[in-house]
């Protein structure tokens, strides 16, 4: 769970982007419908310091959604092992509009 430093961290890098701050959470995520989560990139490493941790993601979806989630990978510049999600990943990639 994000306490502490790096869920400071990750708030600081957020700025005035919605979070969800709930059960120890602190993620860069959102719902859109109640079926429906946006979410910044699940990163590995140094980069899930101040980005949405891979491990935490994968938490944060077994502990509330337990096998009835799917990952939909929209980055075409970045990816990574469908296997942190059960296989259950989808990539249509999308270049970054930068």
């Amino acid at each position: 769970a994000s306490t502490g430093v790096t869920g400071a961290l990750r708030t600081l890098v957020s700025k005035e982007k919605r979070r969800f701050a709930q059960d120890g959470f602190n993620l860069d995520l959102s719902y859109i419908t109640p079926r429906v989560i946006a979410m910044g990139f699940p990163s590995e490493g140094t980069e899930g310091v101040y980005r949405n941790p891979m491990s935490e993601v994968v938490s944060f979806l077994e502990n509330r959604h337990h096998g009835h989630y799917r990952v939909y990978n929209l980055c075409s510049e970045r990816s990574y092992d469908p296997k942190h999600f059960g296989n259950r990943v989808k990539i249509f990639p999308f270049d970054d509009h930068n």
